[in-house]
């Protein structure tokens, strides 16, 4: 008697649930946002939805609106759209360069409010407005798909560090670490690439750090898995270091920061005429150096603009007691660094 009054409550309640027919809504699965023209409005938003075809082609579509909230979009582009619009696939959110300057905290939050939005979502700026972006045509599986799968596989093996929604509003609200972002542009109608990462001061856009800095700088606040760099030797051979992975630990005094970065790595090719032990230290050595040398830079680059991506007040934090966060921002101005880095080769293929 139980079971059927179980089953007869549930019947009851599934009537009560709005049912939505894939075929019959229009899922947002990315959207990017540009500052407004009209002063009005604050923001200008292009939704991007994705139509599948019988032969499991996609046809990217857009809407733009404008309005001062993100719930303003959302209503503008209903008006556009002949189905009912439904955010809970969203996968890529890209920030035009102008609004990323501005400030991207109030759509940051309005993400973090609505449920149907999942922690995984990549945040990213664009060198370009965010609208063209979202209009190319790239790959064959539909553009937020294409966007999602290049960040995803550079930071799985490539430099990006790790990333998503619930990562950037825990740095945003966390004190003693600041806001980093992959950053791409669009290089053609149907190619994006990956040209940087947008470094934040709370919620605005302060500096850029370009390709070449990428690798050292996901050293510092990431961990290498699998990843490759080459090294310039003498005589002007190279030596390509391939499946990299790296870890590191930071310790801070009272006004010194110690970071010690391991290196492990694999030689997989090398331009000279035979790859000999004396080779390997050198290439040992050399990357040591850069590491160092660079990582460096990067951290005192940091110290200037009066930023922490690193998060060294959050690492101080953990380690100290009594941490007065107040008193940190005055200390890291003049906080010393320490950089040392050990690589060790463990394969070098076939040796003559």
């Amino acid at each position: 008697m139980k079971k059927l009054l179980l089953i007869c409550i549930l019947l009851l309640l599934s009537g009560c649930v709005d049912k939505e027919i894939l075929d019959d809504i229009n899922i947002e699965v990315g959207v990017g946002y540009d500052l407004a023209e009209d002063p009005k409005d604050k923001y200008r938003g292009t939704v991007l939805f994705q139509e599948f075809q019988p032969d499991k082609s996609v046809i990217n579509r857009t809407f733009s609106g404008n309005g001062k909230l993100r719930q303003d979009l959302i209503i503008d582009v209903t008006k556009q759209s002949s189905e009912p619009v439904v955010t809970g696939g969203l996968k890529v959110a890209v920030f035009g360069s102008d609004i990323s300057k501005h400030g991207i905290y109030d759509l940051i939050d309005s993400f973090q409010r609505d449920p149907s939005i999942g922690a995984r979502v990549f945040v990213v700026t664009s060198e370009d407005k965010a609208e063209d972006v979202m209009k190319g045509e790239y790959g064959t599986r539909g553009n937020s798909t294409y966007i999602y799968n290049l960040i995803q596989h550079n930071i799985e093996h490539r430099d990006i560090p790790e990333t998503n929604l619930h990562i950037v509003s825990r740095d945003y609200y966390e004190k003693g670490r600041d806001t980093f972002l992959p950053r791409i542009k669009k290089i053609a109608d149907d190619k994006v690439e990956i040209v940087g990462i947008s470094l934040f001061d709370k919620d605005k856009e302060v500096d850029i750090l370009p390709i070449k800095d990428l690798f050292f700088f996901k050293l510092l606040v990431d961990k290498y898995s699998e990843g490759n760099f080459d090294i310039k030797l003498d005589k002007g051979n190279l030596a390509a270091i391939k499946s990299i992975s790296s870890k590191h630990k930071i310790k801070i005094t009272d006004n010194r920061a110690s970071i010690r970065i391991n290196i492990e790595g694999i030689i997989r090719e090398y331009t000279g005429n035979k790859l000999e032990k004396s080779v390997v230290d050198d290439v040992e050595k050399k990357l040591e150096t850069k590491v160092e040398r660079e990582c460096l830079k990067l951290l005192k680059r940091f110290q200037e603009l009066e930023i922490d991506p690193v998060g060294l007040g959050q690492i101080k934090k953990t380690q100290h007691r009594n941490f007065d966060y107040k008193k940190w921002e005055d200390d890291y101005k003049t906080l010393e660094f320490d950089v040392k880095c050990k690589v060790n080769i463990e394969e070098t293929g076939i040796i003559e």
